[in-house]
């Protein structure tokens, strides 16, 4: 059967004749057998269907390596790193390469924790780190039973913007954008009265205001996620790397239908409803709410600063490599594009929490 098929069952049993966003985008994207993350097939780099900084070259994770590294050391953290999401395995393989380079002492102290739940992107990150000692976990319940309390450093690297969502809209009155069929079967979006208190209860904790005929998406699975994450983190800090908006930065005019979209061969696909299980799907982060969560559980904001910038402070430019002008595919060249890129890549955040005992 087709997860197409899959959600056109679900959806025509249903007492109401429609499923949440969050239910079609939990369905599109992590069914067990024919969710997009948890196919077989490859979704980063050239052959996927889109770039990540950690597919665009191995220099992003050396300068990841130094600012983590540092991170423990100087803050005398235990030497912890919960990898989130990581997706294939390369930047993991090339970022403790670069610990290994850079303090072999501390590489064979370091413990490194891998939460993935995907089957295919766990043999991929087995298959490339064979010479690491890395421990894979496919959910937050199992790993605690290993790490009750995390003391040390979690990482992850545009996770938080896959995480399903409910959408909402301000019409005459608040209404939830739903996912039903219309006449000739295909899914389309349905609106109802808004009712759910969980929803209300967001808007209400994070303050968030809608103006005539916006849009936005709720991330109510986030902020799960962050609670367990704020209640789990005892010593150490967060450091969060995605894209996103402030509640200020969400009232602008453009992005007044969300910010819900999919990606496909590296095209943007603005009907999220068109390929399901066939493409990413993903939304901007609330990175008021991000912070508002980890400050109930006593985590700091330390930081939030562009991606670039950050990169930049942290020496990225160090990595500059000197090249032949007569050969420009050298490996030296791809470096230093990638450096370029890297360097420019502003829509991503870097946001770091802190928790002290």
């Amino acid at each position: 059967m087709s997860l197409k098929n899959v959600i056109l069952s679900e959806i025509e049993c249903s007492s109401e004749a429609f499923i949440t966003f969050e239910r079609f985008m939990t369905l599109s994207l992590y069914h067990p057998l024919l969710g997009y993350y948890q196919k077989d097939v490859p979704k980063v780099g050239r052959r996927g269907d889109f770039f990540t900084s950690t597919s665009v070259h191995d220099v992003y994770s050396r300068v990841m390596a130094r600012v983590l590294i540092n991170e423990i050391q100087s803050n005398e953290y235990a030497p912890v790193i919960v990898d989130a999401g990581s997706g294939d395995g390369k930047f993991i393989s090339s970022f403790l390469d670069e610990v290994k380079f850079l303090d072999h002492q501390f590489y064979e102290k370091l413990r490194y924790f891998v939460l993935e739940s995907s089957p295919y992107h766990q043999q991929l990150i087995t298959n490339r780190t064979k010479r690491h000692p890395v421990k894979i976990y496919p959910s937050l319940s199992s790993i605690k039973k290993v790490l009750p309390k995390l003391n040390g450093i979690l990482f992850s690297n545009e996770l938080l913007d896959a995480f399903p969502v409910r959408v909402i809209e301000k019409q005459q009155e608040l209404v939830e954008v739903c996912v039903g069929l219309d006449e000739c079967n295909c899914f389309t979006e349905v609106y109802i009265p808004c009712t759910d208190p969980a929803i209300k209860n967001w808007m209400l904790r994070h303050e968030l205001q809608l103006s005539d005929g916006q849009r936005i998406e709720i991330p109510l699975a986030m902020g799960k996620w962050l609670d367990e994450i704020g209640a789990w983190l005892a010593n150490g800090k967060v450091v969060t790397v995605d894209y996103g908006y402030t509640n200020e930065e969400w009232k602008s005019p453009e992005r007044r239908r969300g910010s819900l979209r999919g990606y496909r061969n590296h095209q943007l696909i603005e009907n999220v409803l068109q390929f399901p299980g066939e493409m990413d799907i993903t939304t901007h982060v609330h990175i008021d709410a991000i912070k508002k969560i980890g400050l109930s559980h006593g985590m700091k904001w330390v930081n939030c600063m562009p991606q670039g910038e950050f990169l930049l402070k942290e020496g990225l430019l160090g990595f500059l490599q000197q090249t032949n002008p007569s050969n420009p595919f050298s490996e030296g060249y791809k470096q230093n594009r990638a450096i370029r890129w890297l360097a420019e890549s502003n829509q991503f955040l870097v946001m770091i929490q802190e928790k002290r005992q």
